[in-house]
């Protein structure tokens, strides 16, 4: 008895069937070649993490004509670790327990989630502001450095300058949200206003988050940058110093 494809061998065939190449499918969705490529290796570790690998992988499943939410479920059943399914709800015990202990779980159901809640909105609004401060609030740099440059990762100094400055201009068209991992450091998780520029200097890696892909006009050393999707598509785009030029317009 023949044994199914793995999902990333069926998503490989099903974009092949299409007559599509990774570049090809890599512009359609809005990606990065080397997110494509890392789905047909199978290696979903690889993609951001969170809702954005989900949405990913749907939107890859549905331009070459497979079934985004079962070759979801494939992958989260072959990366448990790596795409987990949403938790199941809990079966129900089937013994009462006594008033006194009703009483107290009950009491407990309002108490915790009540704290719970509390400790995460202070948590989430010291971590905004302290992201809003990284991005927003930058020391003064030292001479060599221009001041409207954020390098990736951070504010600290390299201790190696790298061959070729890279530098992405960020212009917003319109109010969104939007994320920014550097080399796998966020530097950036707010909303972003309309007519806001943000230019980041590119080391290794850079990975555009967001909820409204139009919104989000760039440029790469100058040079204009291609679209990364229509109004109100997930943006979800990696941009590597081994390919940033090809995200930039060809004339």
């Amino acid at each position: 008895m023949q044994r199914p494809l793995d999902p990333a061998t069926r998503l490989k065939q099903a974009r092949e069937a299409k007559g599509l190449s990774c570049r090809q499918l890599a512009e359609i969705t809005k990606l990065s070649v080397r997110t494509i490529e890392s789905l047909e290796r199978d290696c979903v570790s690889a993609l951001p993490e969170g809702i954005y690998r989900r949405a990913i992988v749907k939107a890859v499943a549905r331009e070459v004509g497979l079934d985004p939410e079962q070759l979801l479920r494939e992958f989260s059943a072959a990366h448990p670790d790596d795409l987990p399914a949403p938790a199941s709800a809990a079966v129900a015990s089937t013994h009462e327990p006594s008033r006194s202990l009703q009483a107290i779980l009950a009491l407990a159901g309002v108490v915790f989630p009540l704290l719970a809640g509390i400790a995460y909105f202070a948590w989430s609004s010291s971590r905004a502001d302290a992201v809003s401060a990284v991005v927003e609030a930058a020391p003064m740099p030292a001479p060599a450095r221009s001041a409207e440059v954020l390098p990736a990762g951070g504010f600290a100094d390299a201790t190696v300058a790298l061959p070729r400055p890279v530098v992405v201009t960020l212009t917003m068209s319109s109010r969104c949200q939007l994320r920014i991992v550097a080399d796998g450091r966020e530097v950036l998780g707010r909303t972003v206003a309309q007519g806001e520029t943000l230019r980041i200097e590119l080391g290794e890696e850079l990975w555009l988050l967001g909820d409204n892909a139009s919104a989000v006009q760039f440029s790469i050393n100058g040079q204009a940058g291609r679209l990364l999707g229509a109004p109100g598509e997930v943006l979800s785009v990696r941009i590597g110093r081994d390919d940033y030029e090809d995200f930039l317009v060809r004339y």
